[in-house]
């Protein structure tokens, strides 16, 4: 763990450029639900596919990591960017929905696996300890601003010239993600692979009341997350617009926040940001179906961008504050299970719900749902270091 009290050096720029970069791959497809409704897909068998790519980054993390402990992080990541790469590829050649689709958002997923298991290894050491939330703070802006950018670039590709140059700039911000990661390799020198200690077994993590009730949260607020990412695009077409805007706006908010309040959750407490940001998760998800079509869509945007931008950093470093030094590798590997598990569901669970009850019942739900969030945190024992 680097105990230095210096944050921005060059090891940290250059893995958050990279975040961005791959993020902004994977945000682009945060349009794919249009390519499988263009393909004649229904939406349950969208929130499956869309689903799929999750399931595999969670089912593969566990053999990742070992990976990265025995071969090392730079290696790991060239072979996660490489995957990603040949995925995105793939996708331009698939014009119909059938076995294909569903190996490459697999193949996309274990990919992204691999990149994410490699990366958090030499994020972990390149943070200081110091300025955990902080920390968090800069790499979830750099996460947000690729998903405050792809989508909008993303429509305008589209509507110009179709799906397939879509894939194109996905493969492209791959691409130099991989030649930065190649050029740069030993800017990042973390010495060899990397030596951890054995975790304790994820039962006995989740006896702790404290952490088994922050996991809960990421869960949630994870589905609520992927819930928007997923199906936003699908409901703003059925309303005759577009939902580059609500993600410009609300990632900007975010961005924002990442940046001027990381100071502000380390100094105040992470879980009062936890209780002060659910209750503006729970508005923004109520209000999408009725404002996202009006002048007024910023409102939702906002809202919800205001809550990404304080939960995101708040969970991980209450994440980060549990467990021994021993058991930080665990617990942290348990904690992004968990998160991307509700990207399963929010892809999964949302996509039954909106084929059975209808888009704009979707969302009115998963405010519900992050309103249980919010009770939960509001009356749960998690700790605050």
């Amino acid at each position: 763990m680097n105990n230095s009290t210096t944050l921005w050096d060059k090891r940290f720029v250059l893995i958050n450029i990279i975040f961005f970069l791959i993020f902004s791959n994977i945000s682009f497809f945060y349009l794919y639900p249009l390519a499988l409704q263009a393909m004649g897909s229904e939406d349950y068998l969208i929130g499956l596919v869309m689903g799929l790519f999750s399931v595999a980054t969670v089912i593969s993390r566990p053999f990742m990591g070992k990976l990265a402990a025995s071969q090392g992080e730079q290696r790991l990541i060239l072979w996660g960017i490489g995957a990603i790469l040949v995925a995105s590829v793939s996708y331009a050649f698939e014009q119909s929905f059938g076995p294909a689709v569903i190996l490459t958002r697999i193949f996309h997923g274990v990919g992204f696996s691999a990149f994410i298991s490699g990366s958090f290894s030499i994020v972990a050491k390149v943070f200081p300890s110091a300025r955990r939330a902080q920390a968090y703070a800069v790499v979830g802006a750099a996460l947000m601003s690729a998903s405050a950018l792809a989508p909008p670039f993303g429509e305008i590709i589209i509507n110009r010239s179709g799906f397939t140059l879509l894939y194109l700039a996905a493969s492209l911000a791959a691409l130099i993600a991989l030649a930065l990661m190649a050029m740069m390799r030993s800017t990042l020198g973390t010495g060899g692979p990397l030596q951890q200690a054995r975790p304790a077994g994820y039962i006995t993590m989740i006896k702790d009341s404290s952490l088994c009730c922050l996991l809960l949260s990421t869960l949630i607020f994870a589905h609520c997350q992927s819930t928007v990412v997923n199906f936003l695009a699908l409901i703003a077409q059925a309303k005759g617009t577009l939902s580059g805007r609500f993600f410009l706006t609300a990632f900007a908010v975010a961005i924002f926040l990442l940046l001027g309040f990381g100071k502000a959750i380390d100094r105040f407490g992470k879980r009062r940001f936890l209780r002060l940001s659910y209750p503006l998760l729970v508005a923004g998800l109520f209000l999408i179906p009725s404002m996202l079509e009006a002048n007024i869509f910023f409102v939702p945007a906002g809202l919800f961008g205001v809550a990404m931008g304080l939960l995101f950093p708040a969970h991980n470093a209450l994440a980060a504050d549990h467990g021994s030094k021993e058991e930080k590798a665990g617990v942290m590997s348990l904690f992004t299970a968990v998160y991307d598990t509700g990207f399963i569901t929010g892809a999964v669970l949302s996509g039954w719900m909106a084929q059975t009850l209808g888009l704009d019942h979707l969302f009115s739900l998963t405010s519900l749902i992050a309103l249980s969030g919010f009770i939960l945190v509001l009356f749960s024992p998690i700790r605050d270091k």
